[in-house]
């Protein structure tokens, strides 16, 4: 067996670089990430799946390939189905992991793994896992790579002798993960955030569990915006005042007990003075907003445990005119922790000064979505000021830029 070369180029992302193969409505994408990318795109045109793939990894690793293709009500539904139903996925990661508590050097490497239908002793449950590999290596050192591979249940890791044959439907890496650098790259990967926020979450005055850590539904608001460091609770005040006009201040109001803890407190300036508001007398896109700038600076993300924070639509329930200001605190956050969203948002991007690297365009051909980074004609039309992405958006004419593989294609 053999394995592909590690990347050589990794920045300050924990995610690198995605190759998906076959996954829901995406037939082969390879994508590049930064400290923050937005995938932009119309509705419907696969952003979602994007994440999901991303969030198909974590479950499979922390709870197991079977109930996270449970959870997605099946493999046919994990599968690509156009234009013709596929029989794998693929779902590879690039990844750069700092270096651990006592050391200097940061670690990169690839994890990948195939789910495919079958049959037999492999596959009692109509699939299997095929295939599994990683590679990780210390940057600059000398010493060969730690690796495995992983074949149809068949362990190849020169590293360890303690397992050769792995169940069905199992994969190794969980294994491994309280050995070595193994329990890095494991420890990374469960503790990505895909926050999902439910508005009855937000506003649900819950007390303190004794976790400083936002659910990813937006539970337990009040307490994590009560341990949030000067700096963050500042930056978290500002922004939302930047957002809801005559906003000065939100935090938590009252003490962690039953009965006088409540979500999230907010000051507005008025001509009768300072009022406060419970959570629940909130506006929709207020608690919203508090929920989204919680998440990108809670204690977690900002001290690295967290290593990348994805958001589907952070503009939804907000006014346009608030667009830009949720752009700079999406920016800001990911000078500490990896940001990824998606967005369908024309204003989010309608700025001179908008960051065309950091957008890979999405779109959907026959059903199947095609990802990249903004094209060239695009770029010269935004760089000699004729039009803005956000304006390019709104007309359907922006594009993604495709290597001459057509990624974009069905996998043969």
């Amino acid at each position: 067996m053999t394995t592909a070369p590690l990347p050589t180029d990794a920045g300050s992302a924990f995610i690198t670089r995605v190759q998906i193969t076959n996954y829901k409505s995406i037939a082969r994408c390879d994508v590049t990430l930064g400290p923050f990318t937005v995938l932009l795109g119309l509705n419907a045109a696969g952003k979602s799946n994007f994440l999901d793939a991303l969030r198909f990894v974590r479950d499979a690793i922390t709870r197991g390939p079977a109930e996270a293709v449970a959870s997605r009500v099946g493999l046919d539904n994990v599968l690509r189905r156009v234009p013709e139903p596929a029989h794998s996925c693929t779902i590879t990661l690039d990844f750069h992991l700092p270096p651990p508590p006592g050391q200097d050097t940061p670690w990169l490497g690839r994890y990948g793994f195939t789910l495919a239908r079958g049959s037999g002793p492999y596959a009692p449950q109509g699939w299997e896992v095929r295939h599994e590999t990683c590679k990780l290596s210390a940057l600059g050192s000398d010493r060969p790579p730690f690796r495995f591979e992983v074949e149809r249940g068949q362990v190849d890791d020169p590293d360890s002798r303690r397992v050769s044959v792995l169940r069905p439907g199992s994969l190794y890496l969980p294994m491994l993960g309280g050995t070595g650098p193994y329990a890095l790259l494991y420890s990374a990967l469960s503790d990505m955030f895909f926050y999902d926020p439910d508005l009855a979450a937000l506003r649900d005055a819950r007390p303190a569990t004794g976790s400083d850590g936002l659910d990813e539904d937006g539970g337990h608001l009040g307490a994590v915006l009560g341990l949030l460091d000067p700096w963050a609770g500042e930056r978290v005040s500002a922004y939302a005042g930047a957002i809801v006009p005559n906003l000065t201040e939100v935090g938590p109001s009252g003490a962690p007990s039953a009965g006088d803890y409540i979500a999230a407190r907010m000051t507005l300036t008025s001509g009768a003075g300072d009022e406060q508001f419970r959570a629940e007398s909130m506006s929709e896109g207020t608690i919203r907003a508090v929920g989204l700038l919680t998440a990108l600076f809670q204690p977690r993300a900002r001290d690295g445990r967290i290593p990348l924070v994805a958001i589907e639509e952070p503009e939804l329930a907000l006014h346009p005119l608030a667009a830009g200001v949720l752009f700079d605190a999406l920016t800001e956050a990911s000078t500490s922790v990896q940001v990824l969203a998606t967005s369908q948002s024309a204003e989010l991007f309608d700025r001179k000064e908008a960051d065309l690297s950091a957008i890979r365009v999405v779109t959907a051909r026959d059903g199947v979505t095609v990802i990249g980074p903004v094209d060239e004609v695009s770029r010269s039309i935004v760089a000699d000021g004729l039009a803005t992405v956000g304006e390019l958006l709104r007309s359907n004419q922006l594009e993604p830029q495709l290597p001459p593989s057509k990624l974009g294609e069905p996998a043969e």
